[in-house]
């Protein structure tokens, strides 16, 4: 899995996506975006049903409507839009091992790549007191998520990483200042493998942990 070249095709496309705002100046930005990310969709999900597609697209086309009207980080914009699918979540119901599960399973099912399953979990988390708390508490112990948890984590996780590359190339489309790298340009699994390469898995992990808060704390506002 070369993620670097992936990286570079992201590139050629988000350049071309920019180029675009010029001879298509008819065509709504909602529409742009959408059919943009449309057939993103399609490329990286060629076996998933087509609800889940559905309903991922649908994300996209939310928060092409809704990104003028959002500040904050990606993260913070991404699980503002997926909060309005209201959709209940708490990270008490899961342990770090299920993120762990899911990671290497998308990575193998996306990448065909195998990855070491072994993390070193932080004992002096980076984050907030409350973040560092709760993470402590479900860094142990085997994955406990049942198949409708695993389903639900699943499909949280997956949004709020392709929400939040949304909002990386809508700012890039916008004109302003962005960090491309492989770890956010890139196609979904490969996001992770360039993240695990560059980092580690722990990493990624504590990463998608605090997405997961993020949404489920902006959610119960």
């Amino acid at each position: 899995m070369d993620f670097r070249n992936e990286h570079r095709i992201w590139q050629e496309q988000l350049q071309r996506l920019v180029e675009s705002k010029t001879h298509l100046r008819q065509t709504g930005q909602n529409n742009i975006l959408s059919n943009f990310f449309s057939q993103a969709i399609e490329k990286e999900f060629p076996t998933e049903s087509d609800s889940f597609k559905a309903s991922i697209k649908e994300l996209m086309l939310n928060a092409s409507v809704i990104a003028p009207e959002l500040e904050g980080s990606y993260r913070e914009r991404a699980a503002h839009v997926l909060s309005k699918k209201n959709i209940p979540f708490e990270i008490s119901h899961i342990n770090l091992n299920d993120i762990r599960n899911m990671i290497i399973f998308e990575i193998y099912k996306r990448c065909e790549v195998a990855t070491d399953s072994y993390f070193e979990r932080y004992s002096s988390p980076p984050g907030t007191a409350e973040q560092n708390e709760l993470y402590v508490s479900i860094a142990h112990g085997n994955a406990k998520c049942t198949a409708i948890w695993t389903e639900k984590l699943r499909f949280v996780i997956t949004s709020l990483v392709l929400l939040k590359r949304f909002f990386l190339v809508y700012d890039a489309y916008e004109g302003k200042q962005t960090d491309l790298n492989c770890s956010n340009l890139n196609w979904f699994g490969t996001i992770w493998v360039a993240h695990i390469e560059n980092k580690n898995l722990a990493d990624l992990i504590w990463n998608i942990f605090i997405d997961l808060w993020t949404y489920e704390n902006l959610h119960e506002c």
